[in-house]
């Protein structure tokens, strides 16, 4: 079920930015099996400093209900996430996700703050992970993307492998 790069064929960037995403940790509990919160936090360069860092956090609350109506399963990133925040081009990218078995899942994202490190991107990451790791968090994702300005591709991606992987179990 796991979405990949060939969703995001049309444009060279987004798919950079697909493949080029790292998952750092993901949760240990699971996100499917009624409503959950998936809390998380995405480290990128800056926009205007590459040497420093923009860490965006949230929770994506997850439902696997069956959707059954046509507004809900076109739901677009702009949508789901804070529009303002993010290139203009992937506002209208529809941003489902079906499991193997056919069930739809819902998702929103909430608790969205933005905010600036004066660090190099790769070592506040490292920071983090240690933090998570320090407090035992095993619910926090935590995510690396190339390029903020698609962030949500790179929490498509994010929430892609956690469905995928349930999903197999």
């Amino acid at each position: 079920m796991m979405l990949n790069n060939n969703d995001y064929r049309p444009d060279e960037a987004m798919r950079d930015v697909y493949m080029n995403t790292d998952i750092l940790r993901r949760p240990i509990s699971g996100i499917v099996s009624g409503y959950h919160d998936l809390p998380y936090i995405l480290v990128a360069p800056s926009l205007e400093d590459g040497h420093r860092t923009s860490e965006v956090t949230g929770r994506i609350s997850v439902s696997p209900k069956f959707i059954l109506s046509a507004s809900t399963l076109s739901e677009t990133f702009g949508d789901v996430f804070e529009p303002d925040t993010f290139d203009s081009e992937i506002v209208g990218r529809v941003f489902s996700f079906t499991s193997p078995s056919g069930r739809n899942v819902k998702v929103e994202s909430k608790n969205f703050t933005m905010r600036q490190h004066n660090e190099p991107p790769k070592d506040y990451a490292e920071r983090v992970l240690d933090s998570l790791l320090s407090k035992e968090d095993t619910k926090t994702g935590l995510i690396f993307s190339p390029d903020l300005r698609y962030y949500p591709v790179s929490i498509d991606k994010f929430i892609s492998e956690i469905i995928d992987r349930e999903f197999r179990a």
